[in-house]
């Protein structure tokens, strides 16, 4: 419902509250356009140097040198602020060294598991398998259903895509068609709102 304006006051009232908000929705859309020209720029310019880099550090894999430079543009494109960083490119590259690292514990944590299986530790540790550690698992599996219902069609395709299926950008581009820093970008989010679901 419109309210009528009578007097010319409040038309110019009117008339200039459209102007700030056609300025603040250009302004906004200013801000998005520059944000993906950057992260399409950074793609570009070091995704093969940082991929180059990580085999001289962790060899073919594993950690796949591909997948831990995906998921280091994915931290970056899931950060809401970028101008606080200085150098972009050296955030990158120790994002994905950390990402490597990281990977490379869980690695290590997994095979000592399997060997202390192996050398006749099979019993279960039983705080593993209480009550409550069942519960707060169901509930985690609860909380990431409930965040991947609130996924656009895209952003599960995405997922569904990298995480399950384990293709990479590149591959996920050729099927679909979206640019690659679209799908980092996406996926990016993904992860995060995942990620603040479950509370890690």
């Amino acid at each position: 419902m419109q309210v009528k304006l009578s007097r010319p006051e409040d038309k110019a009232k009117s008339d200039a509250l459209s102007d700030v908000s056609a300025v603040c929705v250009q302004a906004q859309d200013a801000a998005l356009l520059e944000r993906t020209r950057f992260l399409n720029h950074l793609f570009r310019d070091h995704y093969g140097e940082l991929v180059g880099r990580l085999r001289k550090v962790f060899g073919a894999g594993p950690p796949d040198p591909e997948d831990v430079a995906q998921a280091a543009f994915s931290k970056l494109a899931g950060l809401e602020n970028l101008t606080h960083i200085r150098s972009p490119r050296a955030f990158l590259f120790r994002t994905a060294i950390n990402v490597g690292l990281n990977s490379n514990d869980k690695l290590r944590r997994g095979r000592n598991f399997v060997k202390s299986q192996l050398d006749g530790n099979s019993h279960p540790d039983m705080e593993e398998i209480s009550p409550e550690t069942v519960l707060m698992g169901k509930q985690d599996l609860e909380r990431v259903a409930s965040a991947i219902r609130k996924l656009s069609p895209k952003q599960k395709e995405i997922l569904l895509r990298s995480r399950f299926k384990g293709q990479t950008y590149a591959e996920i581009k050729k099927d679909t068609g979206w640019s690659e820093a679209d799908i980092s970008r996406q996926l990016g989010k993904v992860m995060a709102l995942l990620q603040d679901e479950v509370g890690e």
